[in-house]
């Protein structure tokens, strides 16, 4: 039986394409590097049925040379190129609502990201959202590594227990960083994967935050 949003404790949200809609962003960034390199571009469609963690994968997947070397250097060029356009993103529609109805019913919320650990303070700043997350985890360099082992940090240094937390993101990766924390997991389709990527994992897969704000707000 689903539990009810209301029945935790604690949020811990991915923060690149389950908050922030930067989707788009990173397939730009991903084709300035393929133009660079005169391969084919990608359409959005095709990038999100490409992406994975470790990020090193989509390279892979594309047909680069993915030496320690090559694959720092793809990872900096893309990260240029993101960085640029970065201020042009725009938080999914009604994520603010949610947050903030999710806090009205005693949740409190943290972030556990692959997003640079300075890099995301800096932009939850900038979209005002500094001060909601008890915890802010980002990764320790510019790569998008696993968050797995974080994961289990990150619910250590909460001290919760797992039936306490619903873990919140977009990606395949997510539902594992939340199956290493033993916490129950919602996966949202408008991110970096398409919803044929996430149903069957395990995972509950909604397309919205809206699915999500309608049951909080359904006993009124």
């Amino acid at each position: 039986m689903r539990k009810k949003l209301t029945t935790y404790r604690h949020a811990v949200w991915d923060w690149n394409g389950t908050l922030l809609d930067d989707t788009w962003l990173c397939c730009e960034a991903l084709n300035q590097i393929l133009a660079e390199e005169k391969r084919a571009l990608l359409d959005p469609h095709h990038y999100r049925q490409i992406f994975e963690f470790p990020a090193i994968k989509v390279y892979e997947k594309l047909g680069f040379t993915t030496d320690q070397v090559t694959f720092e250097s793809l990872s900096a060029r893309f990260m240029s190129a993101y960085e640029m356009k970065k201020a042009h993103c725009q938080l999914h529609h009604q994520a603010k609502d949610l947050l903030q109805n999710l806090s009205l019913h005693g949740l409190t919320h943290s972030i556990l990201s692959a997003y640079e650990h300075q890099l995301l303070r800096q932009t939850l700043s900038e979209h005002g959202l500094a001060d909601l997350f008890i915890k802010t985890c980002g990764s320790g360099d510019i790569y998008a590594g696993s968050k797995e082992h974080r994961a289990r940090n990150h619910l250590q240094d909460l001290s919760l227990q797992p039936e306490e937390v619903i873990y919140l993101g977009d990606t395949a990766h997510d539902y594992e960083a939340a199956q290493a924390m033993g916490a129950d997991c919602i996966l949202i389709a408008h991110g970096y994967q398409h919803r044929d990527r996430l149903e069957g994992l395990g995972a509950r897969v909604v397309n919205n935050f809206s699915e999500l704000l309608q049951e909080l707000t359904a006993g009124r």
